[in-house]
């Protein structure tokens, strides 16, 4: 299985503020967008021997011979579309996909691994992250597009008729062996552009994107009647499932820091934090180059050493643990924090070790399940006490429970130090 990355760096874009800039790519600070880069690539050669990078001249000069990202080979494919607006990015991993002629797996570099793919997956002709149905930027987005452009692909009316509702997959992944299927792809997005090119001014071209890329695929593949194969069965549209650093690797092993997880400082500090932890050497070295590249930008760590090195100790118990081991764990309350009651409401107080500022939310729904915590509980006796509850299996099954307790316990435990582990 080949895997691939593409990166289309159309220079006009590279200095810019906006925060969707090539550089920056969505995320809060540009160190971020180089530090994804490398701990995609690095987290898939960790399970994959070769990963391949396409782009454009620039983005050789960039990535390869300053940066030094460890891809194996780099593919200087990209200067063809130099000429079109920057801000469609997608189209640069709709050239590289139609260029394959051998199977193959394209990750977006904001997608990390702890785990290789089954073959299954990885073998179907067509394969994505997850379907989406009726995700309201679609909705909202195509019902824009409905009103404003002049000509939509066939395909993407046909299929909203015969599903009477929005569908797409998420190309966080994506990849198979019907390579006729990518070339249409290609042909029909570059079609839908060309035939609107005029009118782009007049919509959100960043939703633009997951249209012509994401939505137009999935009818594509349905109106040739190709099976499309899922990484992920069920994906909910806030994307929660996807961006859970706080569970790796104990019960997830995929993470897609999609769209607005990017701008979350939890996102950015895991981030930074498991390139230093899994990859040290590497990381000192990427702080060095983009100091060389970037000389008048700050490239230090912005959290503090004693937030790393806790998370650094995390990390160590995480690795030699199971998903039992965590179930049977007993934790409680931080001694950081604090439970007030005010006006008959009650309120947990604590500072987030991100950047020390103060919290204060109200104990209720979901969070009240933390008073369990005053004293050391695990998530077994608390899954037991609660499938007592008709409220909590109403909407979920035991093990779903189960799998919300764990992610709820290993939030406040990772990234918000709420709790600790009681030995």
């Amino acid at each position: 299985m080949k895997i691939i990355q593409s990166f289309w760096s159309k220079p006009s874009m590279n200095q810019s503020d906006d925060p969707n800039s090539r550089y920056k790519g969505g995320w809060l600070k540009k160190k971020y967008s180089f530090f994804s880069q490398a701990l995609s690539c690095l987290s898939f050669k960790e399970f994959y021997p070769e990963v391949e990078l396409y782009t454009d001249t620039h983005g050789k000069k960039l990535l390869l011979d300053q940066l030094k990202l460890p891809y194996t080979k780099v593919h200087v494919t990209l200067e063809e579309i130099n000429s079109y607006n920057p801000k469609l990015w997608a189209l640069g991993k709709i050239v590289t996909y139609a260029q394959q002629d051998k199977p193959f797996l394209h990750a977006d570099t904001d997608v990390y691994i702890w785990r290789k793919f089954d073959s299954e997956l990885t073998s179907s002709e067509l394969f994505t992250q997850n379907l989406e149905v009726n995700f309201p930027a679609y909705q909202d987005a195509f019902n824009e597009i409905l009103k404003r452009f002049d000509w939509i692909p066939t395909e993407l009316i046909n299929v909203l008729y015969q599903n009477q509702n929005i569908q797409a997959f998420n190309a966080g992944i994506i990849g198979g062996s019907n390579y006729s299927f990518f070339k249409q792809l290609k042909d029909r997005a570059f079609d839908f552009i060309h035939k609107n090119e005029h009118l782009l001014n007049t919509i959100d071209i960043g939703i633009f994107n997951t249209i012509f890329e994401q939505q137009l695929g999935f009818a594509i593949a349905q109106k040739k009647k190709i099976p499309i194969s899922y990484y992920l069965n069920k994906v909910d549209s806030d994307f929660s499932q996807v961006i859970n650093f706080h569970t790796v690797p104990v019960s997830s092993s995929y993470v897609h820091c999609i769209g607005y997880a990017k701008k979350s400082i939890f996102a950015c500090e895991q981030l930074e934090a498991r390139l230093k932890y899994h990859f040290p050497t590497y990381y000192n070295d990427l702080i060095e180059n983009l100091k060389a590249t970037f000389p008048e930008e700050e490239f230090e760590c912005d959290f503090s050493v004693e937030r790393m090195n806790n998370l650094f100790r995390i990390y160590d118990w995480l690795s030699t643990v199971s998903i039992n081991d965590i179930f049977e764990t007993r934790f409680s309350l931080s001694k950081n924090v604090a439970i007030i009651n005010e006006e008959e409401k009650y309120f947990l107080s604590y500072s987030l070790p991100q950047n020390g500022s103060l919290q204060k939310e109200e104990i209720k729904d979901w969070l009240a399940i933390i008073l369990y915590f005053e004293t050391p509980t695990s998530i077994k006796e608390l899954h037991t006490e609660l499938c007592k509850d008709e409220d909590f299996l109403k909407d979920m099954n035991s093990e779903e429970l189960k799998s919300k307790l764990i992610s709820f316990v290993m939030d406040k435990y990772v990234l918000l130090e709420i709790l600790e582990v009681k030995n």
